[in-house]
């Protein structure tokens, strides 16, 4: 169900809106931030969107934006922002979503990111609900707020920054910093019908963000448009990316490389084809050359992404795993545990193998027969129930591959399914190449309107509980003893449920990552 545009949203239903608006004096910050509050009330019990929210705080920076002199604004002057709860923000607690968390760690302090924005005039009214430390599904045994889907309150916002795309997409804020290691901002802008960006990796600072694989974490801006990304990543990086303003040229002469092996891969639903036909259709339409682009090393980058992912992520979180095992929630120990199976060369040989994959592909977008942009659906199909779980590893992830390269990626809506849940368009380029895409992606917004679909949940509505974790079948052969001795060597003492979960998902990634080593030896 779409909701009515309010009246004061009528005149900004995006970001960039909004900044206008407050420059020209039609409305002022105070209004916005109260409105956003107002918002959250109403729906934010429902929808869990926040683990916190800065209401005093965020009113009297509201009030200081309005009084300063017009020389003074920034280009994010007054508007309310919401930033993923594993950046430190002054107002409040990093709590990652986890009960196992030090509450203290960087208490009264901003992360460079969010000192960023504040310098460009934001207001943050509060820290967003995610997937502990940006990996699992909520924990129906933990008592932070369930992120709950807009369109479909019993389905899965996409992970890991899920308070961002929940609230955008039910209109309460208009832009958000998330993190994205394996899709996790380009998953909630997928599932919830809104516009994220993964940036190049390392080009906006991640000081003070809690890691979970500091090779591939990125921090990215999430709106309702291209161009409100371009906004917010130009306050995240001193360098203009606002679409129109960057010299880019849209997608006229843009050469669209598609991996049409990929997209008809079983899982992708023919909702999603469809759209993504048309998508390429319209591209076409505004001048954009598409071509076949088959894409080899998708299988490998992505069996990178998963084995560099959780064995960087037990390193960062392993020493308090085995201290506190039983605080964190299932989905994130049992992910996080599989990585102490791996050991540090099998992922040595995986960020190796992966950076060998990147450079190959760089040369094949560059040679003849190259390409600009590589387009694919962003995910696979429209947001799952929760209680139709699926395990790791069973959705086509169109998403990781791009964060074992480093590569920016937009992800756009480009339709929905029959049902009218989302369906989302990804665009991805090779590095530092951001304002092709946020050009190529306002273009694309210029003819849709996508993008400008709101959600209208019901605040009555009362969603069923998350289910239990289903069980687990584990794996039964060697790998199982190895398993166990490395669980035990790093201190960690599952109990049966858990070990069963960890076996499975750790003897899944030793046969990935042998595969991976097998596939692409190492020079002799």
């Amino acid at each position: 169900m779409e909701r009515r545009v309010s009246r004061m949203e009528q005149s900004f239903e995006t970001l960039s809106g909004a900044v206008h608006a407050l420059r020209t004096g039609a409305v002022s910050s105070r209004e916005l931030v109260t409105a956003a509050l107002a918002d959250a009330d109403a729906l934010d019990p429902l929808l869990g969107v926040f683990v916190t929210r800065f209401p005093e705080q965020a009113l009297a920076a509201a009030r200081e934006a309005d009084a300063l002199p017009a020389g003074e604004r920034g280009p994010l002057h007054g508007v309310p922002l919401a930033v993923k709860d594993n950046f430190a923000a002054a107002e409040g607690s990093v709590t990652a979503q986890s009960p196992a968390h030090d509450p203290g760690l960087w208490r009264g302090l901003d992360a460079p990111a969010v000192t960023r924005l504040r310098s460009a005039g934001a207001v943050v009214i509060g820290k967003t609900t995610m997937a502990e430390y940006a990996m699992g599904r909520p924990d129906p045994a933990h008592s932070f707020p369930v992120p709950r889907n807009p369109w479909d309150v019993e389905r899965w916002t996409g992970g890991s920054s899920t308070g961002n795309g929940a609230g955008i997409a039910a209109g309460i804020f208009l832009g958000a910093l998330g993190t994205d290691t394996s899709g996790s901002v380009r998953l909630p802008a997928a599932l919830c019908g809104t516009t994220g960006l993964k940036p190049t990796h390392g080009l906006v600072p991640l000081d003070r963000c809690l890691p979970l694989s500091p090779s591939q974490d990125v921090a990215g801006p999430m709106g309702v448009s291209a161009a409100d990304c371009g906004l917010l990543l130009s306050a995240l990086t001193g360098r203009s990316y606002v679409p129109g303003e960057t010299g880019e040229t849209g997608v006229r002469g843009l050469r669209i490389g598609v991996p049409h092996g990929l997209v008809d891969a079983p899982g992708v639903t023919g909702a999603c084809r469809s759209a993504f036909t048309e998508a390429l259709r319209v591209l076409t339409e505004l001048g954009a050359e598409t071509r076949e682009f088959e894409l080899p090393e998708f299988p490998s980058l992505l069996a990178v992404n998963a084995t560099v992912m959780l064995g960087e992520a037990f390193a960062a979180h392993g020493a308090r795993l085995a201290a506190r095992w039983e605080l964190h929630g299932r989905a994130f120990r049992r992910l996080a545990a599989a990585g102490a199976a791996l050991g540090p060369g099998l992922v040595d040989r995986a960020r190796l193998t992966g950076a060998a994959l990147t450079a190959g592909l760089l040369e094949r977008t560059d040679g003849p027969g190259g390409v600009d942009v590589i387009a694919t659906p962003t995910w696979p199909a429209g947001a799952r129930p929760y209680h139709q779980e699926a395990a790791p590893g069973d959705e086509l992830n169109l998403t990781a591959p791009w964060n074992a390269t480093g590569f920016p990626a937009l992800a756009l809506p480009m339709g929905a399914d029959g049902t009218g849940l989302p369906l989302s368009l990804q665009l991805v380029a090779r590095p530092y190449a951001e304002r092709t895409l946020l050009g190529a992606g306002a273009a694309y917004q210029r003819a849709t309107a996508w993008h400008l679909r709101r959600a209208a949940p019901d605040p009555a509505t009362r969603p069923r509980p998350l289910p239990e974790p289903p069980p687990v079948e584990g794996a039964r052969d060697t790998a199982d003893d190895l398993v166990s001795a490395a669980l035990t060597a790093a201190g960690l003492t599952p109990d049966l449920a858990d070990l069963t979960a960890v076996r499975a998902t750790a003897h899944a990634l030793l046969k990935s990552a042998h595969e991976l080593a097998q596939a692409h030896p190492e020079p002799a």
